[in-house]
């Protein structure tokens, strides 16, 4: 992961704040831990929306095209049946399997793309050994400033003074930590 500024704050209005504060400074790459959502911050930090929707719209039409074309392959070229001179192929009677695979199909993907986007399943993150951090999920609210001290970046050190004095300012408590995953 790198090198990282970690700032535990004790409210919602302050995190917003730091968070605004962080970005303004040119803090591109900021993430929040918060107990509960906080809408405002979402936007402050440019979280965009997920594209999940769109991914289980076209599953599910493959699915229901997939089980239509089965259908219509097996009911009309592979094993037609002439039963009392009705369709080999008729839409109505495939109605049903072509909702449940469209439906099969979007449901499973979106619990891929879930699991995968969210790098899940993943028992240990460095961030949870800061102590306080399981504090997270109570009471407390922690900004993740990524890539704080990378030379390449050209941040200087004017920044990071200006970043450590606005963080004081809304009393954050401030670690600096070199987090690395496991097995890196």
């Amino acid at each position: 992961m790198g090198e990282v500024i970690i700032a535990e704050l004790d409210s919602p209005e302050r995190v917003v704040q730091a968070a605004r504060s962080v970005r303004a400074l040119g803090y591109a790459r900021v993430e929040a831990f918060t107990p509960f959502p906080i809408p405002e911050l979402e936007d402050v930090l440019g979280v965009r929306r997920t594209r999940l929707p769109r991914l289980a719209f076209v599953a599910g039409l493959g699915g229901a095209s997939l089980a239509l074309l089965v259908q219509w392959w097996t009911n009309a070229v592979d094993y037609p049946l002439d039963v009392g001179g009705r369709p080999t192929s008729s839409l109505p009677t495939d109605v049903l399997i072509v909702f449940e695979s469209a439906v099969l199909f979007a449901a499973i993907t979106a619990f891929a793309a879930v699991l995968v986007g969210s790098r899940l399943p993943r028992l240990h993150d460095p961030l949870f050994d800061l102590p306080g951090f399981e504090r997270t999920s109570l009471d407390r609210f922690w900004l993740l400033i990524r890539d704080a001290y990378d030379d390449d970046a050209g941040i200087l050190d004017e920044a990071q003074a200006l970043l450590d004095a606005e963080l004081a300012r809304l009393g954050a408590v401030v670690t600096r930590a070199r987090l690395t995953e496991a097995g890196a």
